[in-house]
């Protein structure tokens, strides 16, 4: 049968989306085509294209509120919730204030915990007391903001990111990437240029691929639904994707891919389900597997 594979990214720089989806093409309009899902993984792009959820999730999947000096210790991994930091070997660090004054005087009290003298505790630097207290305290989670990031920096974390992503995107016969628009979204669209230059460049050069890389509208990932349109409709057009990937990997199962199955289940336990919908949508409506 006939085999059509479809790679695409619904754009973020904390949250790039990425679907590698294949689609039998021979015709049977009757039943779900999909065959395969290759790949499918939401990359943040500050942390050269580690998967989004492990850098601000529990591994219990609550928001993240603290940072676990040792995950061998720690109970639920390095990043805990408030819930799983209560069962940590570890206390949260109680300092009242921000201050080199305040952190000096938090120490001074903890000379044993950080294995430091008196004076020592007395003339250190902020930072040298936040890098020891890390060692044996949990420490307040911020996650890094992309606000402000510079273009070089994300272009960084994209070349990093398809490092380990390249092989198997070559494997699709076309690769959509969500299309920004410029007057809206002018960093974004810079990321989405970037993005296309990028993965275009390395795939011809590194895999002698030979596909097409095309840039896919918004609205092609509800489409069939009765989403909304606007900017006040976002919920909608959220709600809407989500309830069509439930319906085709549940009808995948049944019709064409059995292993649609699991993916639906690792996808219903995802912080950003909507990101990972439209990557995937976008991948399906390539694949004329939108029925």
């Amino acid at each position: 049968m006939p085999i059509t594979t479809v790679a695409a990214f619904d754009l973020g720089i904390k949250n790039l989306s990425l679907c590698v989806a294949a689609f039998d093409t021979s015709g049977n309009s009757d039943s779900s085509n999909l065959t395969d899902i290759r790949r499918w993984t939401n990359m943040n792009l500050l942390a050269a294209g580690a998967e989004s959820q492990s850098l601000t999730r529990c591994s219990c999947g609550g928001p993240a509120s603290w940072s676990s000096p040792s995950p061998a210790l720690a109970t639920a991994g390095t990043l805990l919730c408030k819930r799983c930091a209560k069962k940590s070997a570890y206390l949260p660090l109680d300092i009242s204030g921000s201050t080199v004054a305040a952190w000096r005087g938090w120490a001074v009290g903890h000379t044993a915990l950080l294995g430091i003298t008196d004076a020592v505790a007395r003339k250190a630097t902020k930072a040298t007391l936040m890098e020891a207290a890390s060692k044996v305290r949990l420490m307040p989670y911020k996650a890094k903001k992309a606000k402000g990031v510079s273009l070089q920096d994300i272009l960084a974390g994209m070349e990093t990111a398809l490092d380990s992503e390249l092989s198997v995107i070559a494997t699709a016969d076309r690769i959509r990437i969500e299309n920004q628009p410029s007057e809206f979204a002018p960093h974004m669209k810079s990321v989405q240029m970037m993005l296309f230059a990028l993965i275009t460049h390395r795939l011809q050069r590194e895999f002698g691929w030979t596909g097409t890389v095309e840039f896919a509208n918004a609205s092609v990932k509800t489409k069939g639904t009765n989403a909304g349109v606007g900017k006040g409709a976002k919920k909608s057009r959220k709600d809407a994707a989500c309830a069509k990937v439930a319906a085709l990997l549940s009808k995948a199962a049944v019709d064409s891919y059995p292993g649609a199955a699991a993916h639906l289940t690792w996808w219903q336990s995802q912080a950003k389900q909507d990101d990972l919908a439209d990557a995937f949508l976008m991948c399906v409506d390539a694949g004329g597997g939108g029925h």
